[in-house]
């Protein structure tokens, strides 16, 4: 029963925080965003792992869901950029806008005019994701200890960046060397790390769940 629940953590963690977002409402209209993303997210991982345990019954194209894996990573890119323009002061709009269409640009470079294929897992692509989005979350926390009045209440958007910027550190290194690992023979020691992604993500899962259950009466 354990390893089922382990094994399905990707697609049930989604549901705790969104089940707080149902029953709770928070009146900040960004955390909107957040809870659009868990939705995706949560999609997106129920066919992952459906695609996973039942290949044999899955049309070919569905029996690799590597592909899954990349849009699940560009989506996160959009989701959390979106975020960062709405809730924070950090760059002007302007720049936010210039940096996915950045990000597009290497995307389409990358599959297109590199040749890579999109359905197989691209560690260089998930890898990008996390040193961007890691880079807005150290900005976000410096622009905090540079401001001149600090604020000691709570803040559902602190919460949330901080959970993203566990995520995204942790997952930084798995995906940096998950392709070399796979190919060179490793596979054992690759699906050890894999899971490290699962488990984070369930702890960035408690994070949002925390900043939508707002303060505590």
């Amino acid at each position: 029963m354990f390893t089922v629940i382990i094994n399905w953590i990707e697609v049930w963690s989604p549901l705790i925080p969104l089940y707080i977002f149902i029953i709770k409402r928070p009146n900040e209209k960004q955390l909107q965003i957040i809870a659009a993303y868990l939705l995706t997210a949560l999609c997106l991982n129920f066919v992952i792992d459906i695609s996973w345990r039942f290949n044999n019954c899955m049309p070919p194209r569905l029996k690799d869901n590597n592909f899954l894996y990349n849009i699940s990573s560009v989506l996160r890119v959009f989701f959390f950029t979106f975020f960062f323009m709405k809730t924070t002061s950090l760059l002007s709009k302007k720049i936010y806008v210039l940096i996915a269409a950045l990000y597009m640009s290497l995307f389409t470079f990358y599959f297109i005019f590199l040749g890579n294929n999109f359905f197989y897992f691209s560690s260089l692509l998930h890898s990008i994701e996390s040193v961007g989005l890691l880079m807005l979350c150290v900005s976000y926390f410096i622009s905090l200890i540079k401001a001149e009045e600090v604020f000691f209440g709570f803040d559902p958007y602190l919460i949330i960046i901080s959970g993203l910027a566990i995520y995204e550190s942790v997952n930084f290194f798995v995906f940096l060397f998950y392709s070399y690992l796979m190919a060179n023979n490793a596979q054992s020691f690759a699906k050890i790390l894999w899971s490290m992604p699962n488990i984070i993500f369930f702890i960035f899962c408690l994070f949002i769940t925390r900043a939508f259950y707002g303060r505590y009466n």
